[in-house]
């Protein structure tokens, strides 16, 4: 059996992991939901790059923080999962709902590969939405609840459905990046 390579690779092995595993589960998890700074702060610790006005909730799961990355005014809702392997960009002013499944790595064959995902900025990715590994989020795109992104969308739209389709555009009254 061929195991597919790739430069996210790395053992889950280690001190770091094992280290981040034992206050994920202790620690991390009795922070009350209001303390954004001292979450923020945990996380950084471990490596996350977020910016200070970004907040991550209290129930919010993270396996690997080294492979996160935050920009100014971006949340991730409370219950979230965020599976790291490799590389997860949130862009400035963006919004993980709500019990939504980030997981930076797909399926090819019978393999797991890492992929990094790339959210940009003024995305909302609705409710219990799911985003797989090797996809962009492009800038201004509202996916709806429930949704899977397992493919492009364009940008300033609304996509929906299982997988994500680009639905109709997405009306901004200001200046679009």
């Amino acid at each position: 059996m061929t195991r597919l390579l790739s430069p996210y690779t790395h053992p889950r092995r280690g001190l770091r992991s094992a280290l981040w595993r034992f206050v994920s589960c202790t620690v991390y998890r009795l922070i009350p939901s209001p303390a954004y700074r001292f979450r923020r702060a945990v996380l950084m610790g471990f490596g996350a790059r977020l910016d200070p006005t970004s907040r991550v909730r209290g129930g919010v799961r993270i396996s690997e923080p080294w492979n996160l990355t935050m920009g100014r005014k971006s949340s991730i809702g409370e219950g979230a999962t965020i599976w790291a392997c490799a590389p997860v960009r949130i862009g400035d002013r963006t919004v993980v709902s709500q019990y939504c499944f980030l997981t930076s790595s797909q399926r090819v064959g019978t393999q797991e590969c890492p992929m990094p995902i790339e959210i940009g900025d003024d995305v909302w990715i609705a409710t219990e939405s799911v985003v797989v590994g090797g996809v962009s989020v492009p800038n201004g795109v509202l996916v709806g609840a429930r949704s899977v992104v397992s493919d492009s969308v364009d940008r300033w739209t609304i996509a929906t459905g299982q997988p994500a389709r680009s639905r109709r555009e997405r009306e901004y009254q200001g200046v679009r990046s």
